[in-house]
């Protein structure tokens, strides 16, 4: 490929910018409840009133609530009965993520399949990683899901940014190779990690959010989220076998080094296949895998 169709991250910028317009990665909807959220004397029916204004976000809320990923064992009907349930750590990390599906379905594509397959990858990533959760008792109360959620809206922003190049450079075949950063970078003069993490940072997303999008191929750093971006780079790998062989026949734990650093926390579980945890995320999690 030419020199002329290699971009700078500067140029990139300015295009998505030029794509995009002003589009924010949370409507001011979600950024009024999220201010009210913090508060934890706040009133659920003040948080419930400013959340129901935005019907869009009302709906792909109580969407996210009402996932299996979240276990619900009866369906939430509105927002302060989903806020009750969640609780306000969890609401707010929804809002997160709602707002930033969102975003998602109306950043303008040329290739819409692009969108589709990502969203698919990304929401399984996040199942994963809030099973992980659950099972290996780390503590996280949603924010392993936003961050997994996210991790990979770097790919999309390229995909918008230049279109022209990105099916050659991406093609999102999700096999965990090493030179593909390296080939983002050749053409990109940035890769997915870092532009999404430009833009969350942009978005004033939580610094363990914006951590875990740029490091979630460099689980073995040092960093203050470490534990947070290991879980994401351990369900990255899971969901990436998935989402190519869509089994559990042939699969590796033990080349799974997001794994390897949660096991140096003392998690070896997965590692280990302790439990069958890995049997029962390929097994039987991702195969129930849907969309919300």
């Amino acid at each position: 490929m030419s020199s002329q169709t290699c971009f700078t991250a500067d140029e990139l910028r300015a295009r998505l910018n030029k794509k995009a317009g002003d589009i924010a990665m949370l409507p001011a909807v979600a950024i009024e409840a999220l201010q009210i959220a913090k508060d934890p004397e706040c009133s659920l029916n003040q948080l419930s009133s400013v959340i129901e204004k935005d019907v869009k976000l009302t709906t792909e809320l109580l969407s996210m609530s009402n996932s299996v990923v979240f276990g619900a064992s009866a369906p939430v009907m509105d927002i302060r009965q989903a806020i009750i349930r969640l609780g306000l750590n969890q609401t707010q990390n929804l809002l997160l993520t709602s707002g930033t599906a969102s975003l998602m379905r109306k950043l303008p594509l040329e290739q819409e399949w692009v969108r589709e397959v990502l969203w698919q990858h990304s929401f399984r990533t996040a199942k994963v990683a809030t099973t992980l959760n659950r099972e290996l008792k780390l503590g996280f109360e949603g924010e392993e899901f936003s961050s997994a959620l996210l991790h990979d809206f770097g790919r999309l922003l390229l995909a918008v940014a230049a279109p022209e190049l990105f099916p050659t450079v991406d093609r999102l075949a999700f096999d965990d190779n090493e030179e593909n950063l390296a080939n983002e970078n050749a053409h990109f003069g940035t890769d997915h990690c870092q532009f999404g993490a430009w833009f969350a940072e942009q978005n004033n997303l939580p610094r363990s959010i914006v951590a875990s999008i740029e490091m979630h191929h460099l689980p073995e750093s040092h960093h203050p989220d470490s534990k947070l971006i290991a879980l994401v780079a351990a369900a990255d790998h899971m969901a990436n076998y998935y989402q190519r062989e869509e089994e559990r026949a042939g699969y590796d734990e033990g080349l799974n080094r997001g794994a390897h650093v949660l096991s140096n926390f003392g998690h070896p579980q997965i590692v280990k296949n302790h439990d069958g945890i890995v049997d029962h995320i390929l097994d039987v999690v991702l195969p129930e895998f849907s969309t919300p």
